[in-house]
């Protein structure tokens, strides 16, 4: 498993900061289906981390996916809000990832 996680977790912590900043545009949108592909890039990310078996990722990825579901019958301010604090929150604990892989291909 290491060898695996070696191999694919600087793609990871590339992949992942892209969907992050996709899902952050997404959500400022605020139209139907930027929210739609906010629900996607978050559910790819999640799945991804538990193929890595990235574990403190998975549930933060998957509250932001059930977050940003809400959006849809509940699109208020306030609902934004805790969206986009709950993505920089997923967008530090990658960086931190980064940071202790040294930094290495994640620009």
């Amino acid at each position: 498993m290491d060898d695996l996680l070696a191999r694919f977790l600087p793609q990871f912590v590339t992949l992942a900061k892209t969907r992050i900043t996709v899902a952050i545009t997404g959500v400022g949108q605020r139209d139907a289906a930027s929210v739609q592909k906010t629900v996607r890039e978050l559910h790819t990310l999640a799945g991804e981390a538990g193929l890595l078996g990235l574990s403190q990722v998975v549930p933060l990825a998957r509250d932001c996916e059930q977050k940003a579901k809400n959006l849809h019958s509940s699109p208020t301010s306030t609902d934004v809000d805790v969206l986009v604090a709950a993505l920089h929150e997923l967008e530090q604990l990658i960086e931190g990832i980064s940071q202790r892989m040294g930094g290495a291909n994640t620009s």
